[in-house]
């Protein structure tokens, strides 16, 4: 495993410009990408190391000389002989890949027994409906995501992954949704999850967790100056199925009791190596994963 740290930040706002940092940082084009911002002369400079990389500190050191704000993210990268040894992976789809569905669209949910105020453990009741001015975001695809984690695949390897056996997966079908009503199927399968896990170890990181609400299991969200490192104990584990949910939701839920206007937060997809094996030879890129780690005891 290898950490990769990306920094940000705006090259036109140092006196000099960017290469004021990025050349004593000796931080060449192999390492950063400078480009166009929006505005008039603005200049985006996102640079990617290793977390041992020993320009790292000379280049957020410089930054900070010269008063220049920085974001900073953190992701751990992993061979895929220590994805493939993991007891679970969490699927973590990457923004290209996401559309917009939900109940906003029109996909339905019982919340009898939701939290009343965010609405974790809302239970799905229909297809999924996603909008269908943004199909084009599906071209050439066999593998995509709502912004709110409903993962979605095309016919073909749904039919593969419901061959291979996977335990703990259901589908559900698929439709486009309009303004003018007008719907229609897609040949893509919704994976629903039948299992949810129990709370994950408070020894995870690189996740916050928000008090607003008296649940406990809303509020969660990832954080980017920490790779999400998601920790279980081996007890809860014990049932797994190779499809699982967390118990935890993430995202800022917003939720009145009208289902037609909520933003539920979701859960996060963990899997195990066999799913992951199977997107893998289906040649699905666009999607992290992240293994899990387990305690004892």
């Amino acid at each position: 495993m290898n950490t990769e740290v990306r920094v940000f930040f705006y090259g036109h706002r140092i006196p000099g410009g960017a290469e004021a940092v990025l050349v004593p940082a000796r931080c060449g084009p192999d390492v950063a990408d400078v480009r166009e911002g929006f505005g008039p002369q603005a200049v985006d400079v996102w640079v990617t190391l290793d977390e041992t990389d020993e320009r790292l500190p000379i280049l957020l050191r410089l930054l900070e000389q010269h008063g220049e704000r920085r974001v900073v993210w953190k992701r751990d990268l992993f061979t895929d002989a220590e994805l493939d040894a993991a007891p679970l992976l969490l699927i973590d789809p990457k923004p290209e890949l996401e559309i917009f569905g939900g109940p906003r669209i029109g996909t339905t949910y019982d919340v009898t027994d939701a939290c009343k105020v965010c609405g974790a453990g809302a239970r799905q009741t229909s297809a999924l409906l996603i909008n269908g001015e943004e199909l084009n975001a599906l071209e050439g695809r066999r593998a995509a995501s709502t912004y709110y984690s409903d993962l979605i695949v095309e016919d073909r390897l749904a039919g593969q992954l419901a061959s291979s056996g996977v335990t703990g997966l259901s589908f559900r079908g698929v439709f486009a949704a309009f303004e003018n009503q007008v719907r229609f199927q897609l040949p893509w399968r919704q994976l629903c999850a039948n299992k949810t896990l129990p709370p994950m170890s408070p020894r995870s990181t690189g996740i916050i967790r928000d008090t607003h609400c008296a649940c406990g299991r809303s509020g969660v969200t990832g954080t980017a100056e920490q790779p999400t490192r998601l920790v279980y104990h081996a007890a809860d584990l014990a049932d797994m199925q190779d499809v699982n949910l967390t118990w935890e939701w993430f995202g800022e839920p917003r939720f009145n009791g009208d289902v037609s206007d909520a933003l539920f937060p979701y859960p996060w997809f963990l899997v195990t190596p066999k799913v992951w094996r199977i997107y893998r030879d289906a040649g699905v890129t666009g999607f992290d994963w992240l293994p899990i780690r387990v305690e004892e005891g």
